[in-house]
């Protein structure tokens, strides 16, 4: 039996369809509406608008606003959406705004926007102005939100603080390209962050200063990266002292054109990478008074030239480095490890309590840099007490690492286990890894109980 052919519908009976869905959308309650905007992104939610009457502001009311230039195709037509985001917002409170914006000719519109912000009781703030001529006053309204709990603030120009700060519910700041424009503004941005907790330092200029200090009771993490940072090497920058009594992590990336001191610190994590710099002697101070504040340190994550640098250019200085008494993992980065580093074993004598030793960029050892026996000098005391497992990745199955390899099992005395993972880029298949298993396994081993694993 031939079934009837179902009849398309014209375009009368779609749009009657489409205008149905539409009023039975429209019946439900804001707050539901609200509820489904906010899970648009921004320049979605504001071209609901055009639907009806009541869908005109309700994109206002949502949560969440990020308004990037850029995603909006005309720069009037993000300022006006900006205004009207925040004129008609109907009093309810912001709990996150993005504002990343091209400033040019428009500095008189930001003020009145942030203060506005404030107004909503903003919890979670990031502005990113850009293409700014002279400094940047902000309003001091948003020194002293008592809502706002994560400030970051990407503005490469002269940053001015007002002489009082309070931001008393604060406990993340992230601040990029800051160019900080004189000591006592910057110490009160600090000082007036009673409870914070996380605080990101980006490529910030601290040119215009010689000396800061950083207190803040309740930081327990710290970031500073200064990689890309663009001043004068000549300057000899800037004194800055941590205390922090409740810091735990601690985080540097640069080539410390500015000098770091902790007191009081009871840092139990660190990682520390230099860039590559023509100043050596230079960083060799810094990085050592940067970690004879970082004694209480549990990990370690570094580069293992850092050792070498200071045995060339400073080498007193390597007698006179702290113990890490509490250090249990030391993970060296960055750049493949020469073992017979004089430098580096110097380090590890000062590191009695060491558990996990791991080469995060490869391992290698010249016959030339060992005694006849293989054995490392000098010895560290951790190979004889405490060291318990050994970490090699990057690995290529190289004489020279092979050589690496078995020179730590044999002086690795308490030595439970030894992780080899081979590069990505190794060309062997699984009989030339079984190979340099056999040849690590065939040689003697200062420990019964170590265990090789080979992964791949």
């Amino acid at each position: 039996m031939l079934k009837p052919k179902r009849q398309k519908l014209d375009g009368g009976e779609e749009n009657r369809e489409m205008e149905g869905g539409m009023k039975s959308l429209s019946n439900l309650p804001d707050v539901v509406l609200e509820k489904i905007l906010s899970l648009l992104s921004t320049d979605n939610a504001i071209r609901t608008s055009i639907l009806s009457k009541r869908w005109e502001y309700l994109w206002t009311s949502i949560p969440t606003l990020n308004f990037f230039q850029g995603t909006l195709n005309k720069r009037t037509a993000m300022v006006n959406a900006v205004e009207r985001a925040l004129m008609l917002r109907r009093g309810v409170d912001i709990k996150k705004f993005t504002l990343c914006f091209e400033v040019l000719g428009d500095t008189s519109l930001l003020n009145p926007w942030i203060s506005a912000m404030v107004r909503l009781n903003v919890e979670e703030l990031f502005l990113g102005l850009y293409s700014l001529n002279g400094p940047l006053c902000l309003p001091h309204s948003l020194f002293s939100s008592s809502t706002l709990k994560d400030l970051q603030l990407d503005v490469p120009f002269i940053f001015k603080v007002p002489s009082t700060v309070c931001l008393s519910s604060l406990r993340s700041l992230t601040l990029r390209s800051v160019v900080f424009s004189d000591e006592y503004s910057t110490q009160q941005l600090f000082s007036g962050c009673p409870v914070l907790e996380k605080l990101s330092l980006h490529n910030c200029n601290w040119g215009n200063l010689k000396f800061l200090s950083i207190c803040a009771p309740k930081l327990f993490r710290l970031i500073i990266n200064e990689s890309d940072l663009q001043i004068s090497r000549d300057a000899g920058g800037c004194q800055i002292m941590v205390f922090g009594v409740s810091l735990t992590y601690f985080s540097y990336a640069g080539e410390f054109l500015n000098e770091y001191t902790f007191h009081s610190s009871s840092v139990n994590q660190a990682e520390i990478n230099a860039c590559p710099t023509k100043m050596w002697r230079h960083l060799s101070y810094r990085l050592y008074k940067l970690f004879r504040g970082l004694s209480s340190l549990k990990i370690l994550t570094t580069c293992s030239y850092f050792f070498k640098v200071i045995l060339i250019n400073v080498s007193e200085l390597l007698a006179q480095m702290p113990l890490f008494n509490d250090l249990t993992t030391l993970v060296l980065d960055s750049v493949r490890v020469d073992l017979g580093c004089e430098g580096l074993l110097r380090m590890l004598q000062n590191c009695p309590c060491l558990q996990t030793l791991v080469f995060r960029e490869g391992i290698s050892l010249s016959s030339d840099d060992a005694n006849d026996d293989g054995v490392l000098e000098p010895l560290p005391p951790c190979f004889l007490t405490s060291l318990k497992e050994i970490k090699v990745y990057a690995f290529y199955g190289d004489e020279d690492e092979i050589y690496a390899v078995k020179s730590l099992l044999k002086t690795a005395v308490v030595l439970e286990k030894v992780i080899v993972t081979f590069s990505k880029s190794f060309e062997g298949g699984p009989e030339e890894i079984n190979d340099v298993g056999r040849q690590l396994s065939d040689f003697p081993m200062g420990s019964e109980i170590c265990e090789i694993v080979l992964e791949h």
